[in-house]
């Protein structure tokens, strides 16, 4: 629970089944607008833009796959952000579909393997058998298809993604795929109503809202860093600040730096 009216802020949540209570005068909120008004019992009136539409499958290989194209290799192709039918002309044709009301015929989608960058979030064991993790990350999903039978609609997602994928390999991701235990692969589904069920992001927005450009509509936002709200020194510092992004950095710079300009340090 959040109480902003006054000069002192107060942050209200249970530890160790205990309430705690946390005075401040600055308060940097890293969550939703939606988050933000149910804390302060507030209303929130959000229109058909911040819907989210994202879909996405985590996995653990027990190697990268080989691409269908040859001449180059699976570190080289997943390296990078590995783009798949997302040509200007396939989302034009997906986002007609998803606006139609069901899942595109060819789910644009790409792909990271964050540990080829990173490969921490490895236990030692699985680095050394040359483990890696591939996040696929889906387009044109939208939050209003899943509202009503999630289940079956995330698998058939899920399937309509992999073959899409397995599309550019030279054999399917099922083959580099870990298996738990008992047998299942290792790749866990996460649909725009899973994000907004275990998140809290409205209608599964990974960015917390309709995306906005960093331009001032109006004279009094102009000067302004963007982070914002109408209540004194609380400020936005996650995605839903103006010029957010989910992993830009930009909006904690920006509150940090509103934060600094009230107590007269730059």
């Amino acid at each position: 629970q959040l109480n902003v009216d006054g000069k002192v802020k107060t942050v209200e949540f249970l530890y160790d089944g205990k309430t705690e209570t946390v005075e401040t005068t600055f308060l940097l909120v890293n969550f939703g607008k939606n988050v933000l008004a149910r804390l302060l019992g507030r209303p929130y009136a959000p229109d058909a833009t911040h819907e989210g539409s994202v879909f996405k499958i985590n996995m653990l290989c027990r190697k990268l796959p080989a691409l269908k194209v040859s001449q180059f290799s699976a570190l080289d192709g997943f390296t990078g952000t590995f783009h798949l039918d997302e040509g200007y002309e396939a989302m034009k044709l997906s986002h007609r579909q998803a606006s139609q009301g069901q899942l595109p015929d060819k789910i644009p989608c790409e792909l990271y393997c964050h540990t080829l960058t990173d490969d921490s979030i490895l236990a030692p064991d699985l680095r050394q058998q040359g483990y890696q993790t591939l996040t696929l990350f889906a387009l044109d999903t939208p939050w209003r298809l899943f509202e009503h039978d999630n289940h079956s609609l995330k698998r058939h997602a899920e399937r309509k993604c992999l073959e899409g994928l397995n599309a550019w390999l030279a054999e399917p991701i099922e083959e580099s795929l870990a298996r738990n235990r008992d047998g299942t692969f290792c790749l866990e589904s996460k649909s725009p109503v899973d994000i907004e069920s275990e998140l809290g992001h409205y209608r599964g927005n990974i960015f917390h809202g309709a995306l906005t450009f960093p331009f001032a509509d109006s004279a009094s936002e102009a000067g302004t860093w963007g982070v914002e709200t109408e209540w004194p020194n609380v400020f936005i510092c996650g995605a839903s600040a103006r010029r957010g992004g989910a992993v830009s950095g930009i909006p904690g710079h920006n509150a940090a730096m509103k934060v600094l300009e009230i107590l007269g340090k730059i």
